[in-house]
């Protein structure tokens, strides 16, 4: 009898956290400005402004530890090591790098995400992910590794979905125009 009560306890258990529900919350963010909310399980999620001049601007998604880990520069941006495509555009991007328009930014909607949850995690992927963007450095044994193993560590996952924004028109000769304002919802979903 022991056995079946064991067995029904991890039943319940399993059941109890597949069942958790997502946390879910709304914001506002103004051009050059910082949205922030703590999600849990020490994290921060954030929409973090960005300014790349030549009128390259607008916000990054990025999920990073409420304590940053003072000796560790590296391990402070939690969702860059887990969403890909890792160059070009990338659902994180809510801007208007790599030739978006500011229209085009704020249609893409959703945008979905994932992140790791610690720096041991984070330093694991990075491994995988490095040896994937720079493959000349590693042998095929190491690539089929990382392959293999990439995005294996627990990982969160985010939904952003912009419910309303106000952009300004580009002009001039890139034409990307400006997010002055953003309406969003967020769905974060911890393992």
């Amino acid at each position: 009898m022991p056995d079946l009560r064991a067995f029904i306890l991890v039943l319940l258990a399993a059941g109890g956290m597949a069942g958790q529900k997502p946390l879910r919350f709304s914001g506002e963010v103004a051009r050059g400005r910082e949205f922030r909310k703590e999600i849990g399980q020490g994290l921060l999620f954030a929409l973090a402004p960005v300014n790349y001049g030549e009128g390259i601007e607008g916000w990054q998604i990025a999920v990073t530890p409420q304590t940053p880990a003072s000796q560790d520069g590296e391990c402070h941006e939690f969702s860059w090591i887990a969403t890909p495509p890792y160059r070009f555009q990338n659902p994180r991007y809510v801007d208007t790098s790599y030739g978006t328009t500011a229209a085009e930014a704020v249609k893409d909607s959703p945008r979905e995400f994932r992140f790791v949850l610690n720096c041991t995690d984070y330093r694991q992927e990075y491994k995988w992910v490095e040896r994937l963007l720079w493959p000349y450095k590693y042998d095929r044994g190491q690539l089929d590794e990382a392959e293999a193993k990439l995005g294996k560590s627990p990982l969160g996952t985010g939904k952003l979905t912009i419910l309303e924004a106000k952009i300004t028109e580009g002009a001039g000769e890139q034409k990307l125009g400006r997010i002055e304002w953003l309406k969003f919802e967020v769905e974060m979903r911890l393992p």
